[in-house]
């Protein structure tokens, strides 16, 4: 029998392992070492990834595609071997223990429902990152987590992938995707802190997007979610950060205040989704971020109902010059 790398918990994944667990898993997994709270899950390593498209029944098939990929039939190719991937059963010997392992997974956690997420790496050069492709949330389904499972295998042949892996000079089956199945947090409020290692006098903020429930919302004509840029310089002065948000002000003068907040459409808001205290909080994350690592971090974080912090994703900020990023990440949701 065809023994793969093992399914791995996300807190005994080695985060030094980013070819066999992709970057998104290593990051989390480094995350709990240091006693953040991450969610509860279980990651099928790219070792699996690599198995399945090597021995689904069209895997002549897209041998032959991706050795004839040029610019001009890039976009049908792509097309062509993501419907290979997506359609193609999934082996028994591997369906029965990843099947095994999500149902340990329900059994363990609270929620009803898991997410789904892509952990990516990119072989042979620590130079290239490619980013997790897909989040889908809200499911409940084994034989859905599966589906899901080979939608995020054929995300590593999107267009833009196969794009950014040609110009980069790298062979166009070089990123290997790791799959994430976690626990659903049920949040009140979710969001992005971005935080900086060393901060000059000009990049001495603190920022942070967040919004309602569990998306943070960026669209092309424009940002739907709160953003809150705090000056690090005065924190802890003693000045009343909030007093005029509930009154529709969307700016608050940095020489007066600790913060600075943008409500766009407020029209829509009657109360920033972020408290006071939840600024705190974020603050100590940062501070801490800034402390246990060499790094800027964006991170992803969430509140639940219990006003508990939780991470969901940390992406790091290399200040390394000539780091290409290979794709663009895509978010998708079942309700």
């Amino acid at each position: 029998m065809y023994q793969f790398d093992p399914i791995q918990t996300l807190a005994n994944v080695d985060y030094s392992r980013a070819d066999t667990f992709g970057e998104r898993a290593c990051s989390l997994s480094r995350l709990m070492s240091k006693g953040y709270r991450v969610p509860f899950g279980v990651v099928v390593s790219t070792k699996v990834f690599k198995k399945y498209v090597n021995t689904i029944p069209g895997n002549k098939r897209i041998d032959s595609l991706m050795s004839h990929l040029n610019w001009d039939n890039l976009d049908e190719a792509a097309s062509e071997i993501q419907d290979i991937i997506i359609q193609s059963p999934v082996p028994m010997f591997m369906k029965n223990q990843i099947a095994e392992e999500i149902f340990k997974l329900l059994k363990r956690i609270d929620s009803e429902s898991v997410i789904i997420r892509t952990s990516a790496h990119v072989e042979d050069s620590s130079r290239h990152v490619c980013f997790g492709r897909g989040v889908y949330f809200h499911m409940k389904d084994i034989r859905e987590i599966l589906n899901l499972m080979k939608k995020c295998w054929a995300s590593a042949f999107t267009p833009d992938v196969l794009k950014g892996l040609i110009e980069a000079g790298l062979p166009p089956d070089n990123v290997n995707i790791a799959v994430i199945i976690e626990e659903m947090i049920d949040a009140r409020t979710s969001g992005v802190l971005l935080v900086k290692k060393k901060p000059s006098s000009n990049e001495g903020d603190i920022i942070i997007k967040a919004n309602w429930g569990s998306r943070v919302y960026e669209e092309k004509d424009g940002i739907r979610c709160d953003q809150i840029v705090v000056n690090e310089r005065k924190i802890g002065e003693p000045i009343e950060i909030f007093n005029s948000y509930k009154e529709k002000a969307s700016y608050i003068p940095e020489d007066t205040k600790q913060a600075k907040i943008i409500e766009n459409e407020p029209d829509q808001k009657v109360s920033l989704s972020v408290s006071e205290q939840n600024i705190g909080t974020l603050i100590q994350l940062a501070r801490k971020i800034q402390k246990d690592f060499e790094v800027d971090y964006e991170i992803e974080f969430l509140f639940d109902h219990n006003d508990s912090l939780w991470l969901l994703d940390a992406i790091p900020k290399s200040g390394r010059r000539g780091v290409i990023q290979i794709g663009n990440s895509v978010n998708n949701s079942s309700e």
